[in-house]
């Protein structure tokens, strides 16, 4: 029983990539497999190899061939069964897959590790759909605080380990931090927690602005697995760890890397903007910013590093609809509404610069992109050259989404590098 997260992962390759050294590999060891079967057809281990590998570079019909030819021997009939959830998810075709899983669930006196696969496949389903509460619902019996320290000391298994991380994605997507913290928290002091799922943990850390939580994880996926394990969201953790350190190399270097394992990550494209940010170059930030929310639109501060990135580029009024979009995620954010503010006395709409600077200050007292406004307001600021240097008194100690201050992201001549 194959873990469905690397099948999935098939998807994204296809066959339009045939020149894609790794998809050219597959396709040369599924020749072997079937030169293999076509001398030994009934050969279980070999069917099975040779299935998994036509998913992995996308040979649906190979895939479905090798399947139809196990089921008609009748050999390991709940294996093929769940890998018939495999060949649907790989081509994200979701109700057929759910169809085949569901009707699984009530199997008598399952072997051991079925259950997990099979709950695994059936909330990872629901995950893809963006269902993210219901995948929670579906897990949420499996990860009481027993669950987390019932093996206490062992490595988990494959399919346990895939059930973590899956189940800490589907808290993070969810927004339930607090819950995912505790969890983890809990696994890790017993001993009990997968490596890898340690490396998605981490990014909640940085959600949650516990860096220390978020360094140690982070170090931990690292450290363990082969590359290929580590999860994206460990290199993510890594490059905001470095911006929070304002090493604009070393966070590109990771930011790099999480996109080499899935390009269209947002979060890995919205650090990777804010690494741009920080080196002072705000035509890639801005391009790498608008890929994060291509994805992700619901994330607050990449909407900011975008205001942000558009004001010091000069175009307000795109740096306008960039912070009205952050306030129709949550109209009750201080840093929205300060940066609204910031915009509007830019362009010297005083009365609405006015109103949205009280809304900030209300909401936080502290807020320092509404302070910021009020010095555009009372002409504090008086210049171009002003606008920057007093953009980075203010801002310094305004929190960007990953620990470090957004002053410190705006670069000496930024201005002169949009």
């Amino acid at each position: 029983m194959n873990d469905i997260s690397a099948n999935s992962a098939a998807s994204s390759l296809g066959k339009a990539q045939s020149t894609d050294p790794r998809v050219v590999v597959m396709r040369q060891r599924l020749d072997r497999m079937e030169g293999f079967l076509r001398e030994d057809p009934s050969n279980n281990a070999l069917l099975i190899t040779a299935f998994e590998t036509a998913l992995s570079c996308g040979e649906w019909e190979r895939a479905e061939f090798h399947m139809r030819q196990a089921q008609v021997l009748e050999a390991d009939v709940l294996g093929w069964r769940l890998r018939e959830g495999d060949y649907w998810l790989a081509q994200q075709r979701y109700d057929e897959a759910q169809a085949v899983l569901e009707a699984l669930a009530d199997t008598p006196q399952p072997p051991p590790g079925f259950i997990d696969v099979l709950m695994h496949n059936l909330a990872f389903i629901e995950l893809r759909r963006g269902r993210h509460a219901d995948c929670v619902g579906r897990l949420a019996s499996m990860f009481e605080v027993q669950a987390a320290t019932s093996s206490a000391g062992a490595p988990p298994p494959v399919a346990a380990r895939a059930l973590q991380q899956l189940w800490l994605r589907a808290l993070h997507h969810d927004g339930q931090l607090e819950r995912a913290m505790d969890w983890t928290r809990t696994a890790e002091k017993y001993g009990a927690l997968d490596a890898q799922a340690a490396g998605i943990a981490s990014l909640i850390a940085i959600d949650a602005s516990d860096f220390g939580a978020a360094q140690r994880w982070c170090e931990a996926s690292l450290n363990n697995g082969t590359p290929p394990e580590q999860p994206v969201e460990a290199f993510v953790t890594r490059a905001s760890l470095a911006l929070a350190q304002r090493d604009a190399a070393a966070a590109s270097q990771f930011a790099d890397a999480a996109l080499e394992r899935h390009p269209t990550d947002g979060r890995a494209w919205s650090t990777r903007g804010f690494a741009f940010l920080l080196s002072g170059d705000l035509g890639q930030a801005y391009e790498a910013f608008r890929k994060a929310l291509a994805v992700m639109g619901h994330h607050i501060g990449t909407w900011h590093g975008l205001g942000w990135t558009q004001i010091l580029q000069g175009d307000l009024a795109g740096a306008q609809e960039s912070f009205e979009a952050a306030l129709a995620l949550d109209r009750n954010f201080a840093e929205s509404h300060g940066g609204l503010a910031v915009v509007l006395a830019m362009q010297a709409r005083r009365g609405e610069a006015k109103e949205h600077v009280e809304l900030a200050l209300r909401l936080d007292r502290a807020n320092l992109s509404g302070r910021y406004a009020q010095a555009l307001l009372t002409g504090e600021v008086k210049d171009a050259s002003d606008v920057q240097r007093f953009g980075r008194r203010i801002l310094a100690g305004m929190p960007a989404p990953f620990g470090a201050d957004l002053g410190d992201l705006i670069p000496s001549g930024a201005e002169e590098n949009g």
